[in-house]
């Protein structure tokens, strides 16, 4: 990671997430990051992305809230990454991301968010079919938010393998359980 560039995404995913900005507004994603000849485990980071306007919306000062959502359902289990960043002033910025615990790359960062104390979220101003980074944050990651996260890996996992091979199917899942789905997520009291 470089601080003046943010997370160096490679061109093919910034040119996908530009696209789904296009097409469907605010996206976010979790990419876990490692070093090549690193023994350490994988880190997970938080990339959002958003037309410009919002994303200076929430230069700043800010508050950021996250969840981790469990979903069972009849095709195999749906993990949701949602978050909310609050600016002192003006309207929550809100995403969701999906984790899929059958592929190596959703397993990777929900075992990330369970050993990591602290979270990167990484936004960029998506314009012109292409992303250009903006600002990183982190945030921490407490105890009990990892040990939540570990909760969630297992159940996720067993759920997986409870599911029967014929019948797995992670779109058909977050079909389901997308119905459940709700943004922004609220500040704690």
């Amino acid at each position: 990671m470089d601080q003046s560039r943010g997370l160096v995404l490679p061109e093919r995913v910034r040119h996908s997430i530009a696209s789904a900005v296009a097409d469907r507004g605010v996206q976010a994603r979790v990419i876990s990051t490692q070093g090549r000849d690193s023994m350490r485990p994988p880190q997970g980071h938080v990339v959002a992305a958003a037309p410009k306007e919002e994303i200076d919306a929430i230069r700043g000062a800010a508050s950021i809230v996250r969840q981790l959502e469990y979903y069972k359902t009849f095709y195999g289990p749906v993990v949701r990454l949602a978050f909310s960043v609050y600016p002192q002033e003006g309207e929550p910025f809100s995403a969701g991301t999906l984790l899929n615990v059958s592929q190596v790359s959703g397993d990777a960062a929900l075992t990330g968010l369970g050993r990591q104390k602290s979270i990167y979220f990484h936004f960029y101003e998506a314009g012109e079919g292409d992303l250009t980074y903006a600002f990183s944050k982190e945030i921490p990651n407490g105890k009990d938010q990892r040990s939540e996260a570990k909760k969630v890996l297992k159940m996720a996992r067993d759920a997986f393998q409870d599911t029967p091979e014929e019948r797995r199917g992670f779109r058909n899942a977050v079909s389901l359980a997308e119905r459940n789905f709700e943004l922004p997520v609220s500040l704690p009291e």
